[in-house]
């Protein structure tokens, strides 16, 4: 599915690697919304 084709151990790495992000996102966002609640 998408590009690069089944990868195998590169595939599992990329994918850790998209998570990881859509997590650090996610804590990003409730910060901002936890600071921004907290200062206004």
């Amino acid at each position: 599915m998408g590009m690069g084709g089944a990868g195998g151990r590169d595939a599992e790495r990329r994918r850790r690697l998209i998570a990881s992000l859509v997590v650090l996102a996610m804590v990003l966002a409730a910060g901002a919304t936890v600071l921004s609640i907290a200062l206004g």
